[in-house]
């Protein structure tokens, strides 16, 4: 009799793609990434480790031979499939990570680091392919260019395996012919052109508006694709300059470091609710300067700028309108060569001996204590001011700058060719944070209010203190206890007079005090009040036991009774 025939094994998922038999095939070697360590040798891994690594990353000795094999369930898996691969990718990252700051290996440790959180810029170009296409419908494609700026530009992006948060790109609309510094540039071009496309948009498949600002200082727009969530302004070209410096900043000096630090203060910060701008606190771009500053310092990151500008007296900075030419010029390509120089992987001098062989947590606790010794170090030296530290004077503070100068030079410069008050701090005009726009000259941290300005210094504080009592190394696992710390109370109240009420008044006060109760602690709603006139007409409140009670002498009892008769409820107001 025929034996009966075994039917043919049906496909399965790739988790159990190790079940099928398949005759042993040679694995295809695995080219390592630009500027990657060769051998586990070179990276100080052992090979047993490597040899693991390896093996969990391909997903078996079938995984290589899926794609050719003929196989369609698998060529055409869906999104839902391929997202385990990603996330074991994601592990597999970190563990190297782990590994290579065992054994010591800062190169591969910053490597893995920006690989984990390396972005897929595919799906931003293909919406902005997309959009440049479809805004020629409403103005002619010679007459203007779409530019992206921000973290997606230079790479500084946190992504998270399996997060089904919406990729997150700033965009400018840029006309020729326009300017970018009129008068009436906000009235006549900005307005109505958001106006427009918020009309355009809203009658777009697959676009949803979800704001639309038009009385901000620069009117903004912000949609949803599905993937992706835009934020468009228009006529901004320092945005675009300004990202494209601090791309060339990250491909500069120590190969790694600049990327590294800025996604761990971006970690860090967001964990502790200090980095949204609308709220008092610095933004990203801030903190990326605070982080570029520190490396420049440190001859880590070498500095671009020029120290002047040619022709002597000029202003060291760009105006609107130059910026505006160099950023249509530059546009796709992302070059802008006069302004600064290009991108150099070697430093500009021997750099502080113990920072380029630091791990990543070591380079952000080290980022730390130059926080607390540079530009919060006014804030102990000026507690007892009236007014609070805010107040105090410009030379007393130290100004984060991207360009070779000196403190004394950076003075002089912000205070002839920037704007009084985005740095001289006067009545009710107080300045927390001095970091230095490198293109503009404006003070970035001239929004900073006090609350958000004295939790950055309490979470600073704190950070230090918990790294510098860290058993063992400081490494992934110390950071991620650091990060998984429940944020301080935000609005821990400053020293001496909180926000200067002893010299404000009038409608600052009253904003000030608005802007208040959403950071302040219970306790400090808790105190205790001092006696007033109740609706009796007498005082109320703690009275001294030495003088409870009413005297004897007749003539204070006239005179208490004369003062119960002048204190009436409208006296309470």
């Amino acid at each position: 009799p025929k034996a009966p025939e075994t039917p043919a094994p049906r496909p399965v998922a790739w988790a159990k793609r190790a079940a099928a038999p398949k005759a042993p095939e040679t694995p295809a070697p695995r080219l390592p990434r630009a500027g990657a360590p060769e051998t586990p040798q070179a990276l100080g891994i052992p090979e047993e480790v490597e040899v693991e690594e390896e093996t969990a990353e391909a997903g078996g000795v079938d995984a290589p031979n899926e794609a050719s094999s003929g196989n369609s369930e698998h060529a055409n898996a869906g999104p839902e499939e391929q997202a385990p691969v990603e996330e074991e990718e994601e592990e597999d990252m970190t563990k190297m990570m782990e590994v290579a700051e065992s054994v010591g290996n800062a190169e591969a440790a910053y490597e893995f680091l920006n690989s984990a959180n390396a972005q897929d810029n595919s799906t931003t170009e293909e919406l902005l392919d997309s959009l440049r296409r479809d805004l020629g419908r409403l103005w002619n494609h010679q007459d203007f260019e779409l530019e992206p700026f921000g973290s997606a530009v230079a790479d500084l992006s946190l992504v998270s395996a399996g997060s089904t948060k919406k990729i997150e790109l700033n965009v400018v609309l840029l006309f020729r012919g326009e300017a970018a510094d009129a008068k009436d540039v906000r009235q006549k071009l900005m307005i109505p052109t958001i106006t427009r496309l918020s009309t355009w948009l809203k009658n777009q498949a697959q676009m949803t508006v979800t704001n639309v600002s038009l009385q901000a200082l620069v009117p903004v727009i912000s949609f949803e694709s599905p993937k992706v969530a835009v934020e468009m302004s228009v006529q901004q070209p320092h945005s675009v300059l300004n990202s494209w410096h601090l791309r060339d900043l990250c491909e500069s000096g120590c190969p790694g470091r600049l990327r590294a630090l800025v996604r761990l203060i971006k970690m860090w910060t967001k964990s502790k609710s200090i980095v949204s701008s609308t709220e008092g606190c610095l933004g990203s771009y801030g903190y990326a300067l605070l982080a570029a500053g520190f490396l420049c310092s440190h001859g880590l990151v070498p500095l671009l700028l020029p120290s002047e500008r040619q022709g002597g007296e000029a202003s060291p900075y760009i105006s609107a309108a130059t910026a505006m030419e160099h950023a249509l010029d530059g546009a796709g390509s992302g070059v802008s060569e006069q302004l600064w120089s290009s991108p150099s992987t070697a430093p500009p001098a021997q750099p502080v001996a113990p920072y380029p062989e630091m791990m990543p947590v070591e380079l952000f606790a080290a980022w730390l204590g130059w926080m607390q010794q540079a530009p919060l170090a006014f804030a102990e030296q000026h507690h007892n001011l009236i007014g609070g530290c805010g107040g105090a004077d410009l030379t007393s503070r130290h100004i984060v700058s991207l360009r070779p100068r000196t403190q004394t030079d950076l003075r002089g410069d912000v205070t002839r060719w920037s704007r009084e008050e985005s740095w001289v701090a006067g009545r009710g005009n107080q300045m927390f944070l001095t970091i230095e726009e490198p293109l503009t000259g404006e003070n970035v941290g001239r929004n900073i209010t006090a609350n958000g300005f004295w939790a950055l210094h309490s979470e600073v504080k704190r950070a230090r203190e918990f790294l510098a009592s860290w058993d063992g190394q400081k490494g992934s696992a110390c950071f991620r206890a650091l990060v998984e710390l429940p944020a301080l109370t935000r609005s821990v109240p400053p020293p001496q007079r909180p926000m200067g009420v002893a010299i404000l008044g009038g409608k600052q006060q009253q904003q000030q005090q608005q802007q208040q109760p959403r950071f302040q602690t219970q306790a400090f709603h808790q105190q205790t009040l001092a006696p007033r006139p109740s609706s009796a007409g007498k005082w109320t409140g703690p009275i001294p036991a030495a003088q409870s009670g009413r005297p004897s002498t007749p003539y204070l009892q006239h005179l208490l009774q004369q003062r119960d008769r002048a204190v009436r409820p409208t006296a309470r107001r």
